[in-house]
């Protein structure tokens, strides 16, 4: 019973972190600024806060997609925009649900196995679901790459593919 306790608390700490959209925290006056990883789209990673204030930590390849590259404020602004409205498309109601009804089954006096099993295979349909969406906007952003920043992209991707794994897996 535990290890499938554990595995359900595991569960919802992997679905569980969100995002928060910072306000264009960014002073610098430049029109173009390099896309270095610490900037993402208006998002100011240095405040990215999440539950109860830790910092989120956030290292997957959606964050990463356009480091390196020189975007104008035209296309932050158009990437930002694409995220808020990503962001405020999501339905947060349900996404709280899943939560509050696994608690329930965690903390219940008997523990239902089958409808913990229930739970995480609903919850890992809407991840699915979360991760196509975020493939939608990333491919949404891409589109507004000029030809020069799309070749300047697959370079950088080719240069990331050529690392080791465990190279690769600590940047």
């Amino acid at each position: 019973m535990s290890k499938v306790a554990m595995v359900a608390l595991a569960s919802m700490f992997l679905v569980a972190p969100t995002v928060v959209l910072a306000e264009n925290a960014n002073t610098k006056s430049p029109t173009e600024q390099q896309y270095n990883g610490n900037y993402r789209c208006g998002h100011d990673m240095q405040n990215d806060r999440g539950h109860r204030g830790q910092m989120m930590h956030r290292t997957s390849d959606d964050t990463r997609m356009f480091n390196g590259i020189t975007l104008t404020e035209q296309q932050r602004t158009q990437m930002r925009d694409l995220m808020r409205e990503h962001h405020q498309n999501r339905d947060k109601q349900s996404f709280r649900g899943y939560h509050e009804n696994m608690h329930k089954l965690v903390t219940a006096d008997k523990f239902d196995e089958a409808a913990v099993r229930e739970q995480i295979q609903s919850m890992d349909k809407q991840a699915v679901e979360r991760r196509v969406e975020m493939a939608k906007v990333h491919n949404q952003m891409y589109q507004l790459l000029t030809p020069e920043q799309k070749v300047q992209l697959e370079k950088r991707y080719q240069q990331h593919q050529s690392l080791p794994l465990d190279e690769s897996n600590s940047k």
